[in-house]
This record gives structure tokens, C-alpha cells and sequence, in this order.
């Protein structure tokens, strides 16, 4: 166990980062406008590329890991209805029960994990990064979505609003980057040279940038007038996702100590920055932003003694 002092040493530059972003679009040097831009360009380009250098360049078998996608996607699952039911015993309805649950299970591994977990551990980390990506996207985020769906439209039954929801997977640039790193190492393709050159200045640019865009991203969210509902999530979220993911570990077949570290470490993220973005879809604009800035202030905490704790 490293002294906490150097985990510190690793992991503050990252919240420094989101400081800064923080910073500059509060004091309005730029304006959020901008900083979607910036987000914009890190999802759907900078991460995909990143993710596709780290797939198409390893062997079949250093990232075909399915006892990873069982237990990360097991505890994930579990998250997520422990904080649909505790909502639900609370008389919420099947939307808000749903967009509960889905604070609560869904990590913001794009811009805040990948940072984090390549600082720790280095390239290695992206092959159990990308299989998280897949639990998050393919599985979890469809089955919150269609409940929400169903609850909000009495006519729809939950497996046709989850068939409407998985052709939209198809189009995410971080799904295709997945499925393309994939078939390269499952037909052993490589790409020529200039295009993976290009792909690796893409994939270099990801990790600072991110950081700063969801700083930029907090400002204007107010977590006042609704604590009651904004500690429910946060606490699913920050303390009921990494224990229910710890305890998947615990009981399912063991993996490398690699693996392990970078599942707590994700599941100790803050819920993903777009979070509002579907909140406000559903009429849960309010809550739904004002969870981010509290949740992404306590991570700070959280990880650094997970962190600690395991490396």
C-alpha cells in the first residue's frame, strides 16, 4: 500500500484539470458553448481513437475477458435496482425510478475514469476500460432508457422501447470504435501506417482535454432545494456501485489484480456529465444536474482512497 501523500501525487492533476476548466468558464474567459464543443470533439473523436489504438493493437485473448463484462456488468446491474427500488419504495414513478438508478450505476469512465485509470496503470488499463464502455453502453444505459421510455408512454411495452433504443447504439462512435478495434484483432487487420499514426495524435489529445471540459460543464449547476434526492443518488452512485461491483468480485470467478483495481476505481466515478442531458428528456432536468457537482466533488475523496486502498 503506497503512502497516501504520493496517490495524491498521482491523482490530484486530474481534479486540478477540472479545477481549471471550472475556473476559465466561470470566470468567463469561455463560454459553456465552447466547452460542448470541446466535448464534442473528445467523445466522438479523441476517445474512439483511443480506445481503437488500445483494442487493435493487443491479441484475441488479452481482450476477450468475460467474467470482466459479468461482474462489472452484474454490479452495475445490482446498483441499479437498488436505487430503483429504494426510489420506488419512496413513490416515485417508473421514469424517475429509472433515471434514479441509472445515476447510480453509470460511471463517467469517458472523461473522468480514463484519465484516471492511465495515469495508475498505463495502456493496459483500456482493454478493461473497453469492456467497461461496453457494459455501460450495450447494456445498462439501453435497459435505464426503455424504462424510462415505458414509464413516460403507457402505450409502449418495455422490450419495444428497448428495440428503439439499441439501433441508436450502432451510430455511437465509442460503440463502433469498440466493434472495429475488435473485428482488427478477430481478422488480424491492421491498419496502414498514416491512418494509425493519425489515430494515435487523435487518442494523445483525449485525457487533458476531458478533464478541463467537465470542469467547464459544472458551472451553473445548483444542487439547492432537493438534498434529499441528491444524497440518495450520489451515495448509489459513490458508495453502492463500487461495493456492489467489489461484491461481484468477491463472489465470481477471480481476474488479475489489474482488472480489479480499474472496476472499483470506475465504479468510484461520478455519474456520466450527459446525466442532465437525459434528465431533462425525462422532466428531471432540475435534479438531475444539480447530482454532478456534489457527486464530482466528493469523488475526489472517494477515489483517492479506493486508490489507496488498492494499489
Amino acid at each position: 500500500m503506497q503512502d497516501f501523500s504520493d496517490i495524491l501525487v498521482l491523482t490530484s492533476p486530474i481534479f486540478l484539470l477540472i479545477a481549471t476548466g471550472y475556473t476559465v468558464v466561470r470566470l468567463g474567459y469561455l463560454s459553456r458553448q465552447a466547452i460542448s464543443f470541446f466535448a464534442w470533439f473528445v467523445i466522438n473523436f479523441g476517445l474512439p481513437a483511443a480506445i481503437f489504438k488500445a483494442l487493435s493493437s493487443r491479441s484475441l485473448q488479452d481482450i476477450l475477458h468475460f467474467n470482466y463484462l459479468l461482474i462489472f456488468g452484474l454490479g452495475s446491474l445490482l446498483s441499479f435496482c437498488l436505487l430503483f427500488a429504494i426510489a420506488k419504495a419512496r413513490s416515485k414513478s417508473l421514469t424517475q425510478c429509472a433515471m434514479f438508478g441509472l445515476g447510480a450505476s453509470l460511471s463517467n469512465s469517458l472523461m473522468i475514469g480514463f484519465p484516471v485509470i492511465t495515469q495508475l496503470f498505463g495502456e493496459a488499463a483500456l482493454v478493461p476500460f473497453s469492456l467497461t464502455l461496453i457494459v455501460e453502453n450495450i447494456f445498462i444505459l439501453p435497459l435505464a432508457l426503455a424504462l424510462a421510455d415505458t414509464g413516460e408512454e403507457a402505450g409502449d411495452s418495455f422490450f419495444a422501447s428497448l428495440r428503439s433504443a439499441l439501433p441508436k447504439l450502432l451510430k455511437n462512435p465509442i460503440i463502433l470504435s469498440i466493434l472495429l478495434g475488435l473485428l482488427s484483432v478477430f481478422f488480424a487487420i491492421k491498419p496502414p501506417a498514416i491512418i494509425f499514426t493519425a489515430v494515435q495524435m487523435l487518442a494523445q489529445t483525449v485525457a487533458a482535454l476531458a478533464l478541463f471540459t467537465i470542469g467547464g460543464m459544472l458551472v451553473g449547476v445548483n444542487p439547492k432545494g432537493m438534498m434529499t434526492d441528491i444524497s440518495l443518488i450520489v451515495t448509489g452512485k459513490l458508495l453502492l456501485h463500487p461495493l456492489c461491483v467489489a461484491l461481484m468480485i468477491y463472489l465470481l470467478p477471480p481476474m488479475s489484480a489489474l482488472f480489479n483495481s480499474v472496476a472499483l476505481i470506475l465504479a468510484c466515478m461520478p455519474m456520466f456529465s450527459i446525466y442532465a442531458v437525459f434528465g431533462l428528456r425525462y422532466n428531471m432536468g432540475d435534479i438531475c444536474s444539480a447530482v454532478l457537482l456534489p457527486a464530482t466533488v466528493l469523488a475526489f475523496f472517494v477515489i483517492n482512497t479506493v486508490i489507496w486502498l488498492l494499489v
